[in-house]
């Protein structure tokens, strides 16, 4: 571990910029990223950013994978149902980044529709890359999918994104679906558009999850770019936060629902009873064909049911078609 700098070293240090002695434009060299002397000492500089998180452990909702993996396979099946073609989506990365930095990535010139999400508030983004943007309407226009598809050097027309948004609507049930799995929401397309830069989505510092999915329909393949806001997240993060329960507690469930579902397949014996008598031995072993054994009460006295030789329930006796059949008229009292 690396020795925190005194107070005399930060002293001598800010004495130093603040005389001229350290340029604070100063670049240090990439191979040992040292700064020069200052009291003696050999300062390191690293780079630090407080404000941007690469990656999916700068921001992080548990369970999310779950979501994005069934909305995948989803809307795979819609879409191979709605072409008649065998279309494979998979989840490819997942990364969480400011909106500006996504901005950097798009090409511009695929299709792409603004969702309103509720209740998350933010609404979210489904971006079309152009190879798949243009292979779909060749697709929805009855194209071939085993051609490779010539993407031309413009933004998509109004009437090509129009073709494009029934195929982004059918998104909207599915993702639906995924969700399920943490809350339940509406999903909706808004609008399609073709330039994300004219929208005011979010502002470019803010925070999104993006989830990049490839799609492969026969011989084309293409990316779809699912985009949220850190802001339409963080009620579920802060829900989760509020649910946990400490792991020996969720063992203990997990064990009691174990032992539950055994229970409920397990075996047992039902018997219903009448009434009892008390016979002698001598009695029993004159017993003839056709012998009336009367059993002091009345045809309509409720049957006694047992379950296991214990005593549960009270039921009328009774036929169901061609069998004999008992109705249940209600519970016996505990001790009763």
């Amino acid at each position: 571990m690396e020795k925190i700098l005194s107070k005399e070293e930060i002293a001598d240090l800010l004495s130093a910029v603040r005389h001229g002695d350290i340029s604070l434009d100063q670049e240090f060299g990439e191979s040992d990223g040292v700064a020069p002397a200052v009291g003696g000492k050999r300062l390191r500089a690293e780079e630090c950013n407080l404000f941007r998180a690469d990656g999916p452990e700068g921001w992080k909702l548990q369970n999310f994978d779950l979501v994005l993996d069934s909305f995948s396979h989803n809307y795979a099946m819609a879409l191979s149902t709605r072409f008649q073609r065998a279309v494979s989506i998979k989840l490819d990365a997942m990364e969480s980044m400011t909106f500006e930095a996504l901005l950097q990535r798009l090409s511009g010139r695929g299709a792409i529709g603004i969702l309103q999400v509720e209740p998350l508030n933010g609404g979210g983004l489904l971006i079309y890359d152009e190879q798949l943007s243009y292979s779909l309407v060749e697709i929805v226009l009855g194209g071939s999918s085993e051609a490779t598809i010539s993407v031309p050097n413009r933004m998509m027309s109004a009437i090509e994104l129009n073709v494009l948004r029934d195929v982004i609507v059918s998104a909207c049930p599915e993702l639906n679906k995924g969700f399920r799995q943490l809350i339940e929401i509406d999903s909706t397309l808004v609008k399609v558009v073709s330039n994300l830069r004219l929208l005011n989505f979010v502002m470019p510092e803010a925070g999104v999850v993006t989830a990049r999915f490839r799609v492969v329909i026969d011989s084309l393949e293409g990316d779809i770019t699912l985009v949220l806001p850190h802001a339409a997240l963080e009620p579920l993060q802060r829900q989760q936060s509020n649910k946990s329960v400490p792991v020996s507690e969720m063992q203990n469930s997990k064990w009691r629902n174990l032992v539950c579902e055994e229970l409920e397949q397990m075996s047992v014996e039902l018997e219903a009873q009448l009434a009892t008598l008390s016979l002698r031995v001598r009695d029993i072993l004159n017993f003839q064909t056709g012998d009336v054994i009367e059993l002091d009460c009345d045809p309509d006295t409720p049957l006694q049911v047992k379950v296991e030789g214990r005593p549960k329930f009270k039921a009328m006796a009774g036929v169901q078609g061609s069998k004999k059949a008992i109705r249940i008229l209600g519970r016996i009292p505990y001790g009763g």
